[in-house]
């Protein structure tokens, strides 16, 4: 009897372990396939007449196979019982009292597809066609100036990045729209990154590539979405490639502008790429230091061992403090 009772549970304790297991799996290919919604007003201000501001949504939501850019934002902003306008042109036009030309005449509601002016009506970018896709993000924003403020530059034919975030990875140095090529540390061999960039423009397309730039593939990486690296490879950034379609291509084309990442999980130190600082990373600091030896890239990266951004003697101090465990 008490055997069989033992079964019993057994089979329900495996029974409820099941449902569990499902329940995981459910809610975690619900959330995969939802799209980031955002609706912010931060150009028009309470004290300039607008009825409200900042951002009134941020959620995510499901996707159907019906679905488009302007069918998501229209149907969020309806569940989160906000109401809105459409023009008999076919986009929101109005949101929570919030009308285009409230602020001037030069005033409206303008949406990004993954930080991108889109160059098309925002029913153009569906499921169906492949335009929308899980994991992407739609920021529909309120513009004073025809999107100028918000970085929807018409005419301008800048490519370069405004901004560079790396998460769970550490640029060498500093980000510079200038400067297009950067040592990526990581901790490990072997780190799951993610990497964010703004366009200066954003009526330009940004695209992330490992290893291999193809601006002619569909082969980029999703948005915001973490990916593994390893020591030695790259990470490619395109901006305004004019095989993309793009807001600008109407008063001329731009030239891209490319950054690359050149990934190393080389120590802190380690200018001899022995896997770990030494007395022999010291004396080639020092040798450099007095100019009898030069250092690549990767070894400048790794070389202000203090962190206070220059390379001197300090350097040298601190790492032979380290070696010495003071």
């Amino acid at each position: 009897m008490k055997n069989q009772a033992k079964r019993i549970i057994s089979l329900a304790l495996t029974f409820v372990m099941l449902l569990s297991v499902y329940a995981a799996v459910s809610v975690s290919a619900k959330e995969n396939n939802t799209v980031k919604v955002i609706v912010k007003n931060e150009m028009f201000s309470a004290e300039s007449g607008a009825p409200w501001t900042g951002v009134l949504i941020d959620t995510n939501a499901a996707l159907t196979g019906e679905d488009s850019v302007e069918s998501v934002l229209e149907r969020v902003i309806k569940e989160n019982n906000y109401e809105f306008t459409v023009s008999d042109y076919g986009y929101i036009s109005s949101v929570n009292g919030l009308a285009e030309y409230a602020a001037n005449g030069s005033g409206g509601w303008m949406a990004t597809l993954n930080d991108w002016f889109t160059s098309d009506a925002t029913t153009s970018y569906t499921v169906a066609n492949g335009g929308l896709k899980a994991g992407d993000e739609i920021v529909m924003q309120y513009s004073c100036s025809w999107g100028a403020d918000i970085g929807s530059l018409y005419g301008n034919f800048d490519t370069s990045l405004q901004g560079l975030t790396v998460e769970d990875g550490t640029l060498a140095q500093s980000f510079s729209p200038s400067v297009t090529n950067y040592i990526l540390l990581i901790d490990s061999s072997e780190a799951e990154i993610s990497v964010i960039p703004e366009a200066l423009n954003k009526n330009y397309q940004v695209k992330t590539y490992l290893n291999e730039y193809l601006p002619e593939s569909d082969a980029h990486l999703p948005y915001k979405k973490p990916f593994t690296v390893k020591d030695g490879d790259t990470v490619s950034i395109g901006i305004g490639n004019p095989a993309w379609p793009s807001m600008n291509t109407w008063s001329g084309t731009a030239e891209e502008t490319v950054y690359t990442l050149h990934v190393s999980s080389r120590p802190f130190g380690d200018l001899d790429g022995s896997g770990k600082a030494n007395i022999n990373d010291a004396t080639l600091l020092q040798r450099y230091l007095a100019e009898y030896i030069t250092l690549d890239d990767a070894q400048l990266a790794i070389a202000d061992f203090n962190g206070d951004g220059k390379i001197t003697i300090n350097d040298v101090t601190a790492l032979q403090c380290y070696l010495a465990e003071m």
